[in-house]
């Protein structure tokens, strides 16, 4: 695994070759560090048997195909006619596993390329990402090559860390429908209620009510995932007690759906073992994290119009652009 370090007038980070991962990101906002994403605490382990993103899981990262699979529990009516028991061979794809090349070392920027196997319809993957002079952002584009024309699921992978103190981070953002998790969740304590529709972050159904799933944490540990379809604006990840907040935007059209992935402390398995925590905000086109088999074909949200996947042609690379900014709290 390789490391790059780099700088520019309002911030730092680091990316590795591993996952291609921007693994490490400090802003400067009005002076003062600010670092908003998550970092498992055995990143730098040298775990061995796990994909890439899993070894060093936080930062950000990119998945093609998006998604793992293996869903088999609790499916609810609307998605029975769909095998959701299938897997990506590699989980989120090759691009949150492999070595990344470093192809352009800039002073206040990378570029890192990626080639795909030769039985993929993508033929390379390359990604930029850059600081931006005067501004506590960095821009990044991901650019995919095709070898023949095919639909493939995508995801961008931000995972923003959850502070300690209960309700502590608010995340809002404007949407068409979200949708709670079509199955029994992994290990099966999420608070969701499976196949449900809401149309505000703070009127998640649960069993007996709703639950605020914008204001986290929550008081307890938890591992939840909703998706939110028809994104049309940047979702702002607001740190109450630390006067900073985190605008993540991107190419709405290319990806019109967002995942957000709760994940405090309940998983139990390694490399988890209780301690992880971070709220994966995951623009996608794709069915959940399902395997690509389900987000290229049809599901209950492509036949509700919305994308679950992107065409690709050798005619053309697909450019995908997105942003992460730094802001502070005060009016």
């Amino acid at each position: 695994m390789k490391r790059f370090k780099f700088q520019w007038s309002h911030g730092s980070a680091e990316v590795l070759s591993t996952a291609g991962m921007l693994y490490r990101c400090v802003f400067t906002v009005d002076g003062v560090p600010f670092e908003p994403l998550a970092r498992a605490d055995w990143a730098g382990t040298r775990l061995t048997g796990y994909p890439g993103h899993l070894r060093e899981l936080g930062g950000e990262f990119v998945c093609l195909p998006f998604g793992d699979g293996g869903i088999s529990d609790g499916v609810v009516t609307e998605w029975r006619g769909i095998d959701l028991s299938t897997q990506n061979q590699v989980s989120h794809g090759p691009a949150a596993d492999q070595e990344w090349e470093i192809v352009e070392a800039r002073d206040e920027g990378v570029t890192l390329r990626l080639e795909y196997p030769s039985d993929s319809p993508v033929k390379w993957i390359e990604r930029r990402i850059d600081g931006v002079d005067g501004e506590a952002a960095i821009y990044l584009s991901l650019t995919v090559a095709a070898r023949r024309a095919a639909r493939v699921s995508v995801g961008l992978h931000p995972i923003v860390r959850l502070p300690d103190r209960p309700g502590a981070l608010r995340v809002t953002t404007t949407f068409i429908t979200g949708l709670t998790y079509p199955a029994t969740l992994p290990p099966g304590s999420a608070r969701a209620v499976p196949g449900k529709r809401f149309s505000l972050l703070a009127e998640v159904p649960v069993e007996g009510g709703v639950e605020d799933f914008g204001l986290l944490p929550f008081d307890a540990p938890a591992e939840e995932v909703v998706q939110l379809c028809g994104v049309d604006g940047p979702i702002t990840a607001e740190f109450l007690d630390e006067g900073a907040s985190l605008v993540i935007d991107w190419d709405h059209d290319l990806l019109p759906s967002a995942q957000l992935w709760i994940s405090d402390s309940l998983v139990q398995e390694s490399p988890w073992f209780g301690r992880y925590r971070g709220l994966g905000i995951e623009a996608i086109a794709s069915a959940f994290d399902f395997a690509e088999d389900v987000s290229i074909g049809r599901n209950p949200i492509s036949d509700s119009g919305i994308a679950t996947s992107i065409a690709i042609t050798p005619a053309l690379p697909v450019v995908i652009s997105y942003s992460l900014k730094a802001h502070t709290n005060k009016k």
